[in-house]
């Protein structure tokens, strides 16, 4: 059973020789775009023999005009394929499909709507402020934001088709703004989760496999429950829902994760310790249709041989 056969069984909750795993970080800011990108991807794969390898997308999207008040959300222009900032995005995920062996499945990563309206109005790495521009304006004036949303959500849906182009098996879709101190669950269920529904549904009719991540601390994951994500992956050390809680919202998919992305085992245990912590993952939620992962991305130093310790040991499985 070569990797991308393995990860096809996994989705369909077959018997396999073993758990796949998905690991993945952003690389180092000399490394994040052209030939240098592709060339981490590629010595990641090497590093850890891994299952499936995640284009890392360090393109940000970008708007035609400045955003002062939330009326100026309705006034963006669409973009074609050409006119977005991924057409270089699509050129390192040919090179890296290129560059690895023909089984590696590539799963290419796409901002979700909300933080890709955040990306194009301010300075990235300030997401995490739940008074961002577009939050603040979203819930200022939700109808005036949600067109420019839906312009958004149409723009990366076109990405998405000239990803499937380009051969890739799927994509790693990236949400964000569920978290439970930005938005009432109102706002969130009607003007944030059904653009991410669009996406993953898009994904899914151009038979691409769906991974829903759902970004962030303290997320109101039944939100989320209504999507037809093939994947599905949340930070369940920093919310209430556990693995064992994520197969009752998501029945039908295979759930990725387990493993802390910032602290705990995985970065700081020894052998042993990783083993054990896989074993307590499996125990929790089950050999099939499961993804040994993180919560998130890894940091960008961590340790490949701790990452080849989990998969040695989702051997056993």
């Amino acid at each position: 059973m070569d990797r991308r056969e393995l990860l096809g069984a996994t989705l369909k909750g077959e018997d396999t020789e073993r758990i796949p795993c998905g690991f993945w970080h952003h690389f180092p800011e000399h490394q994040k775009f052209g030939n240098a990108s592709v060339q981490a991807h590629v010595d990641f794969f090497n590093a850890i023999d891994a299952d499936m390898i995640k284009a890392m997308n360090e393109h940000m999207y970008q708007l035609d005009r400045q955003i002062e008040k939330p009326e100026d959300w309705k006034s963006i222009s669409s973009q074609t394929f050409k006119q977005s900032p991924y057409p270089a995005f699509l050129d390192e995920v040919i090179s890296i499909k290129r560059a690895l062996p023909a089984d590696v499945p590539i799963i290419a990563t796409i901002h979700g709507v909300l933080v890709s309206a955040y990306h194009a109005t301010e300075t990235p790495g300030n997401f995490s402020n739940p008074n961002n521009l577009v939050s603040r304006h979203l819930k200022a004036d939700p109808e005036c934001v949600a067109v420019g949303l839906q312009t958004i959500a149409d723009t990366l849906i076109g990405v998405c088709e000239e990803l499937k182009k380009c051969g890739v098996d799927g994509i790693y879709y990236a949400a964000l703004g569920g978290e439970s101190y930005r938005f009432t669950p109102q706002v969130l269920s009607s003007y944030v989760v059904p653009f991410d529904q669009q996406v993953i549904q898009a994904i899914n009719d151009l038979n691409l496999i769906s991974i829903l991540h759902i970004c962030k601390d303290q997320v109101q994951l039944p939100a989320y429950a209504g999507i037809p994500a093939d994947i599905v992956n949340w930070a369940i050390h920093d919310c209430q829902y556990s693995l064992k809680d994520g197969r009752s919202l998501f029945p039908q998919a295979t759930l990725l994760g387990g493993f802390d992305d910032r602290s705990g085992v995985l970065l700081e245990g020894s052998i042993s310790e990783i083993e054990t912590e896989v074993d307590s993952i499996v125990s929790e939620a089950g050999k099939k249709k499961l993804l040994l992962g993180a919560d998130c991305t890894l940091p960008d130093d961590v340790e490949t041989w701790r990452l080849c310790a989990v998969r040695n040991r989702a051997k056993l499985y």
